[in-house]
């Protein structure tokens, strides 16, 4: 049995939310999908979250969690190595455009009246349509100009990435990095006071 995983900084953008499924712990990075349970933990955090909706997906995601799982790790790991770029201040390539609207067309979308919002309903295979609805939300946050406030944690040793309009944050959350990183000042300021 699969230990209960936390996922960090469930942000609402989707493609951030997968990126983020990669995480740095006592310094070595740790990979949270790495077996069809993960996927199936991450998809039920999504759905709890309100990301997604089990009217998007047309079967149960038992049946296709282990297809999904490379697809998964394939679009996280050509998304972070676009998105970090981006975090480090260049522009998002028109390639990764072209990808991505290639990817979108895997499994195109309808869109249906789910709780008073109008939600895409991906047509297709089950796993395409979570990489598709990936897609979409990455493609949404180049068009609206949210992924030029995409940032790197300023801890050097966190990977996660988040968007900060304001241009204030500094952490990926306080209670992952920021704190941890004021108690060592601390400590140190307190062992020099010594």
């Amino acid at each position: 049995m699969i230990e209960n995983i936390k996922f960090p900084l469930i942000s609402g953008n989707i493609s951030l939310d997968l990126i983020n499924t990669e995480v740095v712990r006592h310094g070595v990075r740790h990979d949270l999908l790495t077996e069809k349970e993960h996927v199936k933990a991450w998809f039920d955090t999504l759905l709890s979250e309100n990301i997604v909706f089990t009217q998007q997906f047309d079967r149960k995601i038992d049946d296709w969690s282990e297809q999904a799982l490379n697809l998964l790790r394939e679009i996280r790991a050509y998304l972070r190595e676009h998105f970090e770029k981006v975090a480090d201040g260049r522009e998002a390539p028109s390639e990764m455009v072209t990808l991505l609207e290639e990817r979108l067309k895997q499994a195109p979308f309808t869109y249906q009246l789910i709780d008073d919002k109008l939600v895409p309903v991906p047509l297709g295979d089950p796993a395409q349509s979570l990489v598709s609805l990936i897609v979409l939300n990455g493609l949404q946050l180049i068009a609206s100009g949210d992924l030029k406030h995409l940032h790197r944690c300023s801890n050097p040793e966190c990977v996660l990435l988040f968007i900060d309009k304001r241009g204030r944050r500094k952490w990926c959350s306080m209670q992952i990095c920021g704190n941890r990183v004021k108690v060592t000042r601390h400590h140190k300021r307190k062992k020099k006071e010594k």
